[in-house]
């Protein structure tokens, strides 16, 4: 990394500042270890590792590594995953477990340096291979590194580690607001809000002024289509075109799309344009995935678009369709590929409320959206934030 070398910095092999841990473990599911991380475990940018698999589920020679090592994806390094493990357990062959050496740095400098930008480039312009690019330790051990004084370390990782924190608090904000919205909704969608009349009925008790329906009576189903592909008068255009892929992860609204057709691509083929506050549900392959429509957006034959009718509001709507979607998911068709039809939602009866309590009930739902959505927000901004600054104080611009 040709990078001029502020005063008190020092220039190392990466090899002074971690030795590479190879201890295999053959057994995996006998090795005493619960826990496996593999490359699909790990996640661009996060400094910490967050997902892992079971060893039960593997059978094949693994690697062991301790809380507090760095994991590093050493294939596919374009996609820059480098985490410390909170936790012991096994890891891939493709991974390499990273103790830090502390006699030029200190604890918790390593991962953040591993996902300074110039690093991560020379990283993933050292990686061979004509598939699937990978670095070899040798390779990596004997790469020149520029490091920033330990008194400006310790301020680096004081700073960085402070944004990690916030964003890990943020995290735990949206767990709670998912846990105590799904506890809420199945309570608000069966037995209203302040009732103390009930009537039994086919799906349970109910409060006495409520009616029952079949889903497919209080939601009208729309089938969507892919225009041409090889036509490209009907793509790139400004009409966003839903496919499983645009689904949110959170949240509830689908803001933006990966692909977008033209009004000719709209008009010449099978697919619909829903309008905004439509909703949406995944039917085939990933099966059961529900969001809003925030803008006009047409959509691909592996969902179905849903307008409310005047029995029930689109916000009411959405919420039925999320407290039945795991009984929708079960009654799909097919033994390889899942998949569901118009006829699933004729198999279920809803209990509907009043608009005016149907209101009420969405808005005390929504809060939890309102939350959520703020808290993702905050997150965003936070890996931003955390990405400009390790740049910025390891190039010596920014002195903390």
């Amino acid at each position: 990394m040709n990078q001029e070398i502020p005063e008190n910095w020092i220039k190392v092999k990466f090899k002074e500042l971690a030795k590479q841990k190879s201890v295999r473990v053959d057994d995996p599911g006998e090795s005493g270890y619960e826990k496996y991380v593999g490359l699909e475990h790990l996640d661009s940018g996060e400094l910490v590792v967050k997902r892992y698999g079971s060893t039960s589920d593997v059978t094949s020679t693994m690697k062991r590594f301790e809380k507090d090592d760095i994991l590093f994806a050493r294939r596919n390094t374009y996609l820059r995953r480098v985490s410390v493990a909170p936790f012991d357990g096994v890891c891939s062959g493709d991974i390499i477990v990273l103790e830090p050496i502390l006699k030029h740095i200190i604890k918790g400098f390593l991962p953040i340096f591993m996902q300074f930008e110039p690093f991560e480039n020379k990283i993933i312009a050292l990686s061979a291979g004509a598939f699937s690019k990978r670095i070899k330790w040798n390779q990596l051990a004997e790469e020149e590194v520029v490091i920033p004084s330990i008194e400006e370390q310790k301020k680096i990782v004081e700073t960085i580690w402070s944004i990690q924190d916030n964003i890990e608090k943020n995290n735990e904000v949206i767990s709670v607001a998912v846990k105590l919205k799904c506890g809420l909704l199945n309570k608000l969608l069966t037995k209203g809000i302040g009732h103390e009349k009930f009537k039994k009925t086919e799906i349970g008790s109910i409060p006495e002024k409520w009616n029952i329906y079949p889903l497919s009576d209080v939601i009208t189903i729309i089938g969507g289509g892919t225009p041409k592909t090889t036509n490209p008068e009907y793509w790139n255009g400004s009409i966003p075109w839903i496919s499983v892929e645009d689904f949110p992860k959170d949240g509830m609204y689908i803001e933006s799309t990966v692909k977008r057709i033209t009004e000719k691509g709209l008009n010449e083929s099978s697919t619909k344009l829903l309008q905004q506050d439509d909703l949406i549900i995944s039917a085939r392959g990933t099966v059961g995935l529900v969001a809003k429509i925030a803008k006009p957006m047409a959509f691909n034959q592996s969902c179905y678009g849903i307008s409310s009718t005047d029995k029930v509001t689109s916000n009411y709507a959405y919420y039925l369709l999320m407290i039945l979607v795991e009984s929708i998911k079960h009654s799909s068709y097919g033994s390889t590929f899942k998949s569901i039809t118009k006829k699933n939602f004729d198999l279920f009866n809803v209990a509907v409320p009043p608009i005016e309590e149907q209101c009420q009930i969405s808005e005390k739902l929504d809060q939890f959206y309102v939350l959520q959505k703020k808290a993702l927000e905050n997150i965003d901004y936070l890996y931003d934030l955390k990405k400009k600054l390790t740049d910025e104080c390891l190039k010596g611009e920014v002195r903390v």
